[in-house]
């Protein structure tokens, strides 16, 4: 539906018809123009250049701002129309000048709210190629907005206790027209000149350098900064406040790095100044590609007000406070989340900023590299938190259980509304695009890898915006170069085989002597469709033993797609063991034939350390969630987990444990099943409990901070000294804070708070409270700390805070493990959960934050959803989003009960059996 801007839009847009429209067409409103089929622009014009002006009060508590934007046009196909992006703004003037600077006719303008679109109808017909035009609009906003998206403001206290505004940007994916009209594409590159007004003793921060500031009369300055490089809307952005910052001067070539935050929070940023400084300077190498400008600024905004994570705007990257903030007593734990998350938005600085992608179809362009580069690079910047091997238990394990659903779609995805477009930013996205990525490093050497990615960078940089083909192109010439792949593959066929269809591969193995046969299907975690599955891949196939490790990382061979079984012959010595993928580098189950898993079983138990711990936990994974698929041989899983009484690890564990909570989750409602479950999970922890004990000591490494609170989790239970501790814990929070938790805090707290009973369990969340409205406790990570452990309390939480409100102020992360406390470990009925989203939802319709996060948490909750009447509650909640979420709901529930028909029965058997109970 369009909307016609006449006379009644505004009394502002009547001085742009006074100002710009001739009278007689101010006389019979404004007549549409021709409907759009399309939500893309159709790009007859396109923008080389914007001057951007804002003027703001926010330092003063005035949230309205006005703006005027120059916007220098090409027409590369004569028209009639220029048609761009707006939304939100009212438009109080609007002119258009040729390349003379003389005032060219405009008819109208009106506003296509559906696509939204800025429709301007010309009085003559631009002609293609006929020289520069400059489309001027004057405009105002405002900034007092709750979606968290656009130029919105955010606030803190100051010590004094007086409320601070700041204004700040969030563009990505379609936003920017919500601020100022734009030509708002991805593939839309150009330069920007941005200017702002704000009061003087506030800052103006934007994606270039600062050139120079003028004072203005009112106690106000004008900020103007240098043209920046030619960028795609959605990175400009700008930070107008009062901030403070720390910053690191970099030479050879100069690069000036700073972190901003609110003064009282001054002390938690040289961390994070240190790792840009290290990280920038690992991937300039890595990629032999200088950064584009002389400066970069990190800005923490308050968790509350920031429910985008991060945001890698090109010189200017902003993040939740919790995301970068960090005190040297906080540990390894802490470290890797700033060094990761710096890492992410660094690596957009080229794969994203520096390279933006044609359109959203290609995002995992931009968020493949993120995530891979995260840990890869920052295991070159930071090598002593060893993040390489932390891959296999993140992005790994994510994309696979994402990648096993009937309705994923694929890497490449065509879609185009604003909806849409926003669904595109998941696990597919940024998990299963590095995981693809990471098995191409491996597949063709990393030092080829690598040659190519220089090469997709060099070749790429001036045009600045790819698809799909121009990675291919520049990773095929470095594979030829380099002799890496077998002459009659193409790397475009290979790659595009993972790119363009969804799913992950499921690999079958059956030995015959030395020889070994391999099939391939596309796995799936419940039933397959009745049509069979038409998905086949190029996919690379290594191996190692002991004794020949020649193909553990390059592929011994690559199995073609669309055959029915591939052979290779292997010699190896008769007691050792062989395993396939033997570094989880690729993207594949694998399902042994039985004589080979024996093998494993009986390796494992005898000496694990034979096998490679990436090994291990791939073995460990695929065989459990294959035994999930088709609800049988548990007796062989059951002696294949029994080895972790002895793994001391870290991969092998988390990966265990993830798959163990996941049993825990699903079984929740059946008391003999969780018992008999739970009585195992503490029978293979228990020594790891025995081994790292109870002591929370920041100063150990992440891998065993991690380990304790695993075996705390999962085996505290059943040992009567950590029990003791447990409560204790609980008791000496109530005599008053610490000022630093670790995440087996967390979990000794959680296990205290399941056996206090209801009146101090009230207390707890009495004290909790208070504190966290006690204005003068302002650490952000003990408020953290106490919010997390709100979900061990289950319904007496209720008493401070409705589970919807609770779980809408959560990250993504925190909030999993919150989802998995409320349930598994405080047993809160999932009803009450879900009612308490939908009360919330209803009393924040005008909250479009909300709006876009409710889907996210609701398909969260599913994931513990079996019983009819949950089931009937859900889809009720559910209705609002049908056309959204309601695909991939359905099929999680359905998913849930089918697991329950499957495997209740035979695991229960199994299990009794194994422990002889």
């Amino acid at each position: 539906m369009k909307k016609l801007c006449g006379l009644t839009c505004g009394g502002l847009l009547l001085l742009a018809f006074v100002a710009a429209v001739p009278s007689s067409v101010q006389a019979r409103g404004i007549v549409s123009g021709r409907a759009f089929d399309s939500f893309r622009l159709p790009n007859s014009t396109v923008p080389t250049h914007y001057t951007l002006r804002l003027d703001t009060d926010v330092h003063r508590g005035v949230f309205e701002y006005t703006g005027n934007v120059q916007i220098r046009i090409n027409v590369v196909e004569s028209t009639n129309q220029i048609v761009l992006h707006s939304l939100r703004n009212e438009i109080s003037k609007l002119q258009l000048r040729n390349s003379a600077g003389l005032n060219v006719a405009v008819k109208n303008h009106e506003f296509d709210e559906e696509k939204e679109f800025l429709v301007i109808n010309v009085g003559t017909t631009l002609q293609a190629n006929s020289g520069t035009y400059t489309l001027e609009i004057d405009f105002t906003n405002s900034i007092d907005r709750t979606d968290q998206a656009g130029f919105y403001r955010s606030s803190y206290e100051d010590d004094e206790g007086v409320t601070r505004y700041l204004g700040l940007t969030q563009f990505e994916s379609v936003d920017a027209r919500t601020s100022f009209p734009c030509y708002d594409e991805p593939g839309i590159k150009t330069t920007y000149d941005i200017f702002i007004v704000c009061g003087i003793e506030y800052h103006a921060r934007s994606n270039a350098p600062l050139r120079g500031i003028q004072l203005l009369e009112g106690g106000k300055k004008l900020s103007t900064f240098a043209t920046t490089p030619r960028m795609q809307t959605y990175l400009v952005a700008w930070l107008v406040s009062d901030f403070v910052y720390e910053r690191e001067v970099l030479t050879q070539p100069q690069l000036a790095v700073a972190t901003w935050a609110k003064p009282s929070s001054a002390h938690l940023l040289t961390y994070s100044v240190d790792a840009s400084t290290r990280f920038m300077r690992a991937m300039e190498e890595y990629f032999g590609q200088q950064y584009s400008m002389s400066k970069i600024d990190n800005v923490a905004i308050k968790d509350s007000d920031y429910s985008a994570g991060a945001m890698e705007n090109w010189g200017l990257v902003t993040y939740r406070e919790s995301a970068i903030f960090y005190e040297p007593e906080q540990g390894e734990q802490r470290q890797i989340g700033v060094v990761t998350i710096v890492g992410h938005e660094f690596t957009h600085q080229f794969f994203g900023n520096l390279l933006a992608p044609k359109w959203w179809s290609y995002l995992w362009l931009n968020e493949g590299f993120a995530r891979l580069y995260q840990y890869y690079l920052g295991d070159i910047s930071h090598p002593e938190l060893n993040l390489r091997l932390r891959f296999v238990t993140g992005p790994l394990q994510t994309a696979l259980r994402a990648d096993e659903s009937l309705t994923v779609r694929p890497m490449t995805y065509y879609t185009e509304t604003r909806r849409d477009i926003s669904r595109l930013f998941d696990s597919i996205a940024y998990d299963k695009s590095a995981c693809v990525l990471r098995m191409m490093n491996y597949a063709l050497g990393e030092r080829t890898f690598q040659k190519g990615l220089r090469y997709y960078l060099a070749q790429n940089k001036d045009r600045g915006v790819v698809e799909e083909s121009n990675l291919f192109d520049s990773l095929a010439q470095a594979a030829t170069e380099d002799a890496v792949l077998p002459i009659s593959l193409s790397l475009h066929d290979i790659f595009g085989s993972w790119s363009r269809q969804p799913g992950v591969p499921l690999v079958k193995v059956r030995r015959d002597g030395d020889e070994y046969f391999f099939t391939q299907e596309r796995y799936v975690a419940s039933d397959p469709p009745e049509e069979p599955f038409t998905n086949s891949w190029w996919i690379p196939i290594s191996f190692s033993t002991p004794s020949n490790t020649e193909f553990e990382k390059l592929p011994a061979f690559w199995m073609p797609p669309n055959v029915s079984e591939v052979s290779y012959t292997i010699e190896k010595a008769e007691d050792e063991t062989l395993t396939f993928n033997p570094h989880s580098t690729g993207y594949y189950r694998i399902e042994y034939d039985e004589a080979m898993l024996k093998e494993f079983v009986d390796q494992m138990n005898k000496d694990h350390t034979a096998i490679e711990a990436s090994a291990r936990a791939r073995l460990i994974d695929d065989t459990l969630n294959i035994a999930h698929s088709r609800g049988g041989n548990y007796e062989v899983v059951l002696q294949l987990l029994n080895y972790l009484q002895k793994e001391t690890d870290y991969v092998p564990w988390m990966v265990a444990y993830e798959n163990l909570r996941q049993m825990q989750t699903l079984l929740r409602n059946n008391e003999k099943a969780s018992g008999l479950l739970q009585t195992f999970v503490q029978k293979l922890a228990s020594p790891m409990l025995e081994k790292y004990g109870v002591d929370q000591g920041l100063k150990d490494s992440a891998f065993v901070q991690e380990l304790r609170t695993i075996a705390i989790e999962l085996a505290c239970s059943g040992s009567q000294s950590c029990k003791t501790v447990a409560q204790t814990a609980v008791n000496s929070l109530a005599r008053g804070l610490k000022r630093h938790y670790s995440t087996a805090d967390g979990a000794l707290l959680c296990s205290g708070l399941q056996q206090v009973n209801g009146d101090q369990r009230k207390a707890f969340v009495e004290q909790i409270s208070h504190t966290l409205a006690d204005k003068n406790v302002n650490d952000i990570f003990v408020k953290q700390y106490l919010e997390q452990s709100l979900s061990c309390t289950g319904i007496d939480m209720m008493k401070l805070e409705s589970y919807g409100k609770y779980l809408f102020a959560l990250s993504e992360t925190d909030r999993s493990r919150a989802l998995h406390r409320l349930f598994v470990e405080s047993k809160v009925p999932v009803t009450d959960v879900v009612e308490s989203l939908q009360s919330e939802l209803s009393l924040r319709r005008s909250n479009s934050a909300y709006h876009a996060n409710i889907p996210k948490i609701l398909l969260e909750v599913a994931r513990y959803v079996t019983e009819p009447s949950e089931m009937q509650l859900l889809n009720t909640a559910t209705a609002t989003y049908a056309s959204w979420i309601g695909p991939e709901i359905e099929e999680q529930l359905k998913a849930n009960r089918k697991w329950l028909d499957r495997n209740v029965e035979p695991l229960v058997d199994a299990l009794t059996r194994f422990l002889d109970v």
